[in-house]
């Protein structure tokens, strides 16, 4: 990506959707029913709440610098072993973000689609095609995600609606009857079904067109975003209630199994649900590790290039076969989710307000 290479709101806000919506369709209901149980929807739209509120955070820091990409301005704000420590920490945060989503592909596709074929073979073929689709620098790949993104998400949001027909308002019953505790615990896991758009913003800000419009594009997309889980979540728990969406491996393709069209000649809906979803997640792999590469190449003070891009993708393979077991696995997310909390929700309100009060400071002098 270079200084010319800008990017316009309407591709910010599929930017941010293309980010943030990928393993969780399939994994986050499962998440959220251990906790929050019957207001496990309501958890979903806290998680949105709580990751538009990392979104304009990340952008205030990003407005105090303009022409400075976020492993920049760090070393500005904190100096350069402390703020290189802190880049370090976000772009390893990325890297293991994209892992265990990688790690939840293989799980998927092997125990729904192709279960006598390797996982290593199913992660290494669509990362030979992301890395394909990367390489050239985010402009060709924004332009065929813009191109694409209307059809797919109008398609996939479709498919989605019609997993409504199988849902029993009685799985929603009674509504906050622990009180709003267990809505705010189950919004800790799904942060990671969100987490990306608040790591990628610092990123993408020198490139955008009007810089301005960031926060109203951040809210839209992230709007978006958090109506696409709560369906899912509301969907999974209609169809399978509490306990089942809490048991299932992944609840979003048990629950669309139990929908019935009848009359028409659409059978097992859960098939159409993962081609469509296999289309989704390489969109949001392909853009983690471009902005992976780009933040590498940022990091280490150096040109970004094509090289770069299939350099990092054995690494990303790597730590994705860490956890030995899905348990494990499913483990290393929590552990993660709370990781990124802590990223956005914590330290970067505090890079926040230092760069308020450099910036008092020097308005001051």
């Amino acid at each position: 990506m270079n200084q010319k290479a800008f990017i316009s709101p309407l591709q910010l806000f599929i930017i941010y959707i293309n980010t943030a919506i990928g393993a969780g369709v399939l994994t986050l209901p499962r998440s959220v029913a251990e906790i929050a149980k019957q207001d496990m929807w309501l958890s979903v739209i806290v998680g949105g709440i709580l990751l538009f509120f990392a979104v304009w955070i990340a952008t205030r820091l990003s407005q105090y610098f303009p022409g400075h990409t976020s492993l920049e301005y760090n070393r500005i704000l904190l100096g350069s072993t402390l703020g290189q420590i802190v880049n370090i920490f976000q772009l390893s945060l990325t890297i293991a973000i994209a892992a265990i989503a990688l790690r939840t592909f293989s799980f998927a596709i092997k125990l729904f689609l192709f279960d006598l074929t390797p996982p290593a073979v199913l992660v290494v073929g669509i990362l030979i095609l992301a890395v394909y689709a990367a390489q050239y620098g985010y402009t060709p790949l924004l332009r065929m995600q813009q191109v694409s993104f209307l059809f797919l998400s109008g398609t996939f949001i479709s498919v989605l609606l019609l997993g409504l027909l199988g849902i029993n308002t009685e799985a929603f019953l009674p509504m906050l009857s622990e009180g709003i505790s267990p809505i705010l615990k189950g919004a800790i896991p799904s942060w990671f079904a969100f987490s990306g758009p608040e790591l990628i913003t610092g990123l993408l800000f020198p490139y955008l067109v009007i810089p301005r419009a960031a926060v109203k594009v951040g809210a839209a997309g992230i709007a978006f975003v958090t109506f696409i889980y709560t369906l899912t979540v509301v969907i999974a728990q209609g169809s399978l209630t509490v306990a089942g969406a809490a048991h299932a491996i992944f609840p979003t393709v048990t629950a669309f199994r139990e929908v019935e069209i009848p009359d028409t000649f659409i059978e097992r809906l859960d098939g159409y649900l993962m081609i469509l979803w296999i289309l989704v997640y390489f969109n949001s792999l392909a853009s983690l590790l471009f902005f992976i590469s780009f933040g590498a190449s940022r990091l280490f003070r150096f040109e970004y290039s094509r090289s770069l891009t299939v350099l990092l993708a054995p690494l990303l393979y790597y730590f994705s076969q860490l956890a030995p077991s899905f348990k494990e696995h499913s483990a290393a997310g929590d552990l993660f989710s709370k990781i990124s909390i802590a990223w956005s929700l914590g330290l970067m309100p505090v890079l926040l307000l230092l760069a308020w009060y450099k910036n008092k400071r020097k308005q001051s002098c």
